[in-house]
């Protein structure tokens, strides 16, 4: 009963001739604790306890919990005469615990403790935040010799030990590992006697899971491992997990957590590689005939270009392999991605495969479909929208949004899966649709940091178009507040000269939530119709899909100058007279976005124009990343900076984040391009 009171209660609730009592019960109860927790583990139960809130979920991954930083105990000075005090060094202060007080007048609380040497001089050390965990240490040390490491210091003319740490004096002679705590949860000093007290165990359960993850033969394990550690005799995980929580010198541990990053970062590499390439299926390959991609050309209205050729030549080499295919197709809008991706489809259809056409939108859908048919009509590729009810049971080339997931039968088997701009779909979305023989065609104007770094690090298939049908030059400038009268007289000069232009907001319509000067595109559309009356059209995702293509078909059939519209306009739409586009607040868009309106213009050729204007300051770091716009035309440029800038997303076998770090195997260890080069110039992964 009384082990089950809270200490806070229990103590308060005792009479102050007790409280000692009290505080020995207390540390009583956690030395039976952690009798009890051992026992556990000799009973194969997992006594991890709080140490959950730090990322351990499992037994075998407490060697995993890594040391924030280090100790040496080896060779700094004992002080136990406290007249010599210097400011500024570290040492190890032995003297008589005297006293120790919690002052709650502050927040944290802080715990005074009170060390006295063999002359009677005194200092102080403070200790903050979480004081109840100390209480039952101190009770049991009163009037006894104790250890702590700190930094000397003074406060109002006395000396003061400056960011204490508590010390086991059987550790001295020892460098000592000091673990990351959670405030209100668990103590560093707590996790450090757990630790103390598990590893032996819980080492070699670690090293042997991750020695069947990584895959390693002895061989590959003592040659990496060995790059580090050599010198030491021992080359094996267990020998690494131990240099890191019993290292034999400060240099050695740190060396050693840099090493267990490698391995994870080449575990990340490795899986992320094998994921990337997919395995061989009897049934992927598709006969494809040699002559039939020439053939094809040669039907269609549009010439291709060499590069273009080629790219086909490289995708239908894949649809002829065994090895479903895994590829990226990169190319900026107007550089004929559609067409060569259409012509690798055709290709699959004519030897008698299954083709679905994935986009993010009704307006593209029913652009590709349009252009398809255009160029060879006997592919009759079916439209399958959410709206219709139109089937797939019996087609064999579909050209749909997310309706595809909906309405393709449970036995519907695809050859060939082609996603126009993937980004804008979830993961699973996209594999709900691949099958274990489904060739996989990748197609975007910009790639996420994901894609990006799977290309990258992965060896994941890429195939670029760089060069337009026609020649054209997009000009990025950023623009201010300032320039809000000279932008606006542009925007009518690009009008008044015969060509078209397009604004672009953040918001479809007015929000409280939103500061007064963000405009939205519903209160730009009132304003510019009445400098334009009857010129202008206004596009956002509330309106319905007719009135989005009705706006569209008003700009291409030239009874519109000017589009307002959200990110709605971002992907697939084509209007060869449009030569400016203006994006109002563009730091709330992300730049694959950006990149993807900026796209929009030029279609045709000759000169465009992209203004991102700033009507209000914005933080460095979104600054930065909008320059990288204003840099880089090349969508795939675009991205391989954004992955810099931004991480490399999860390219684990989740997938879940298109941005961001990965995380490795350690708890809390994001990979990062350092360890990435390193690992790929050192290992083999």
């Amino acid at each position: 009963m009384i082990l089950n009171v809270h200490y806070k209660v229990f103590v308060r609730h005792v009479k102050k001739e007790h409280q000692k009592l009290a505080v020995a019960i207390l540390l009583s109860r956690e030395k039976i604790e952690l009798c009890f927790s051992r026992a556990l583990f000799s009973m194969n139960a997992t006594p991890l306890g709080k140490l959950n809130t730090l990322g351990i979920l499992e037994f075998w991954q407490l060697p995993l919990l890594l040391p924030k930083h280090y100790i040496d105990l080896r060779d700094s000075a004992i002080v136990e005469q406290f007249r010599v005090w210097l400011e500024g060094r570290f040492c190890v202060v032995r003297g008589v615990l005297t006293e120790y007080r919690v002052v709650r007048d502050s927040v944290p609380n802080r715990m005074i403790v009170t060390l006295v040497d063999t002359s009677g001089l005194t200092v102080q050390a403070t200790f903050f935040g979480r004081t109840k965990d100390l209480l039952p240490i101190l009770a049991d040390k009163q009037h006894s010799t104790v250890a702590m490491t700190g930094t000397m210091s003074f406060f109002s003319g006395r000396p003061q030990l400056k960011n204490p740490e508590w010390v086991d004096e059987t550790q001295l002679g020892r460098v000592i590992p000091v673990y990351p705590g959670k405030p209100r949860v668990i103590h560093s000093a707590r996790v450090f006697e757990t630790m103390q007290a598990l590893l032996p165990e819980a080492i070699p359960a670690c090293a042997q899971k991750l020695l069947e993850d990584l895959n390693w033969s002895v061989a590959e394990e003592s040659e990496k491992i060995g790059l580090v550690l050599n010198g030491n005799g021992d080359s094996r995980l267990s020998a690494l997990l131990t240099a890191i929580h019993q290292p034999a010198t400060v240099e050695l541990g740190g060396k050693a957590i840099q090493l267990l990053k490698l391995v994870a970062t080449g575990h990340v590499l490795s899986r992320a590689k094998r994921e990337a390439q997919r395995p061989v299926n009897g049934h992927a390959a598709i006969s494809i005939s040699p002559a039939l991609p020439a053939k094809l050309f040669s039907e269609a209205a549009l010439t291709p270009t060499p590069e273009q050729q080629a790219v086909v030549e490289d995708i239908c080499r894949d649809l002829r392999s065994n090895t479903p295919m895994n590829r990226l197709l990169s190319a900026d809008v107007g550089f004929g991605k559609t067409y060569v991706a259409a012509a690798a489809a055709a290709a699959v259809f004519r030897s008698g495969g299954t083709v679905a056409w994935l986009c993010p939108n009704q307006p593209l859908a029913v652009q590709t479909q349009q252009a398809i048919a255009g160029w060879w009509p006997d592919l009759e590729p079916a439209l399958i929208l959410g709206n219709q009810a139109q089937t797939a049971s019996v087609a064999r080339f579909m050209v749909g949004t997310t309706a595809l997931m909906h309405r393709l039968p449970p036995n519907k088997q695809i050859n060939f899966l082609v996603c126009d701009e993937s980004q804008k779909f979830g993961l699973a979305q996209i594999r709900s649709l691949i099958g274990e023989h489904t060739h996989f065609l990748n197609c975007t104007a910009t790639c996420i940091p994901r894609t990006a770094a799977l290309v990258a690090f992965a060896g994941m298939a890429v195939s670029c178009l760089t060069r337009p049908h026609v020649d054209k030059t997009i000009k990025t400038r950023l623009l201010t507040k300032a320039h809000r009268i000279p932008l606006f007289e542009s925007l009518k000069r690009t009008i008044q000269t015969g060509h078209q232009a397009l604004v672009v907001y953040p918001l479809a319509e007015s929000s409280t939530e939103w500061v007064k000067d963000r405009k939205s595109a519903e209160g730009a559309f009132t304003l510019w119709d009445a400098v334009f009356p009857g010129r202008v059209r206004y596009i956002h995702g509330r309106l319905s899909d007719q009135d989005k293509l009705n706006a569209v078909q008003a700009m291409r059939d030239n009874d519109a100058d000017l589009l307002i519209s959200t990110t709605a306009i971002e992907t697939g739409i084509d209007l060869p007279r449009l030569r400016h586009v203006v994006i109002v607040h563009p730091e709330r868009l992300g730049l694959n976005t950006l990149h993807q309106i900026r796209g929009r213009v030029a279609r045709a050729g000759g000169f465009g124009r992209c203004d991102l204007y700033l009507p209000k300051d914005i933080e460095p770091d979104s600054l930065k990343r909008l320059e990288i716009l204003v840099r880089y035309t090349d969508g795939f440029e675009v991205a391989r900076e954004n992955m810099r800038l931004q991480g490399i997303g999860d390219i684990g076998s989740s997938g879940l984040a298109q941005s961001g770090q990965t995380e490795s195997f350690i708890p809390g260890h994001k990979i990062n391009f350092k360890e990435i080069h390193w690992v790929l110039n050192r290992w083999s992964t």
